[in-house]
């Protein structure tokens, strides 16, 4: 979704604010709130900032009491007016936040509609020239062509969540506005993380030949070699050094897979600091954070079973097309929430797909 122009904005907020750039000035203090980044401004000022804007969107005073605000708030047009910022708010701080990533630098290839990006993905062909061995003076030799590539788009669709807040604390100065800019954007960042993790974990089972990259096997030294293959196969062909990815848990598993006599004294101090290998043999290891999912700790978001051997010159294999979030929804009669607090819904719409020709692999740790 695009950024709206000013004359697209609500007919309240064209009369509370200048023009585009005055709401553009507006929600960065928002997004500075959040990110942390503010200058010559303390959080508590702006926030302050943010409060007094909307309640001149409202149409109260410093001083309005609570009787004053429920009746503002009561109003479809003040309403419509605080959701254009927060839409704004919320697409600045997601697209912000996840390019930041050190994640999302690496592997992901992130386009932001909302800017004019196309959803629009090249992928090159995974192609190999043969060399003809040549006799005497003859030059007859079959032309080869390298591969074109092909141009994908990334399917996306709507996702929402229910945020519950309650306006009167806010406008009361309570509760923090920002404090629900922040929940909403943790919210889909936990959602995001997951739907990328997936992605990366399964990715390989898209490869030709997949059982040749997927391989499963307990951690133990009569598997050393096959892991040992595994890296090196995925070396020979991507003409780069390997990594190992994996949770900490994971990691740790790769100690068992020689006796601790080859283990170097550098490593086995990695041991003592981390609790498990710096490198394996030589190979690098990088460790993805593990959390719980969202709500239950019983469960988590990451595979503790799972190691990924990644080449160094992988290209951004995760597509991800951000499209922005166009409309926020909210519950409010006493006869569903049972107060005078009020339920919001925002809709985002994004698509992720992984697509990718080079060669990497999986390690299921499993007999």
């Amino acid at each position: 979704m695009r950024k709206l122009l000013f004359a697209e904005y609500t007919d309240l907020n064209q009369a509370k604010f200048k023009d585009a750039k005055d709401i553009r000035t507006f929600t960065k203090i928002c997004i500075d709130t959040y990110n942390g980044t503010l200058q010559n401004q303390s959080v508590a000022d702006a926030n302050t900032v943010i409060r007094t804007k909307f309640r001149e969107i409202a149409g109260l005073s410093e001083d309005a009491t609570d009787n004053q605000i429920k009746r503002a708030l009561g109003r479809t047009a003040v309403r419509e007016a605080l959701f254009e910022i927060i839409e704004d708010t919320i697409d600045d701080t997601l697209v912000t936040g996840w390019s930041a990533d050190p994640f999302f630098r690496k592997y992901v290839d992130f386009k932001n509609t909302t800017i004019g990006e196309k959803n629009s993905f090249y992928i090159k062909d995974d192609c190999i020239l043969t060399v003809a061995k040549l006799s005497g003076g003859q030059h007859a030799i079959e032309r080869q062509r390298l591969g074109a590539g092909q141009t994908r788009t990334v399917s996306t669709s709507y996702f929402g969540l229910g945020v519950y807040m309650s306006l009167l604390r806010f406008m009361q100065g309570v509760e923090d506005w920002n404090e629900l800019i922040n929940k909403i954007t943790e919210a889909f960042d936990r959602y995001v993380n997951t739907m990328l993790h997936d992605a990366v974990m399964s990715a390989s089972q898209q490869l030709p030949v997949p059982t040749k990259w997927n391989i499963k096997g307990e951690a133990k030294a009569e598997n050393r070699a096959k892991l040992k293959r595994l890296i090196s196969d995925v070396q020979l062909a991507t003409g780069s050094k390997a990594v190992i990815m994996g949770t900490e848990v994971a990691l740790g598993e790769l100690q068992n897979f020689g006796n601790v006599q080859w283990i170097s004294n550098e490593a086995k101090s990695d041991i003592y600091r981390m609790g498990r290998l710096g490198s394996f043999e030589g190979t690098e290891i990088v460790e993805i954070p593990q959390a719980f999912a969202y709500n239950d700790v019983e469960h988590y978001l990451e595979d503790d079973k799972k190691l990924l051997v990644m080449p160094n010159n992988i290209d951004k294999f995760v597509k991800f097309v951000y499209e922005g979030s166009d409309a926020t929804f909210e519950r409010n009669e006493m006869g569903e929430t049972g107060d005078e607090t009020k339920d919001y819904r925002i809709r985002t719409c994004m698509g992720l797909e992984t697509m990718t020709n080079v060669r990497f692999g999986t390690w299921t740790l499993e007999a």
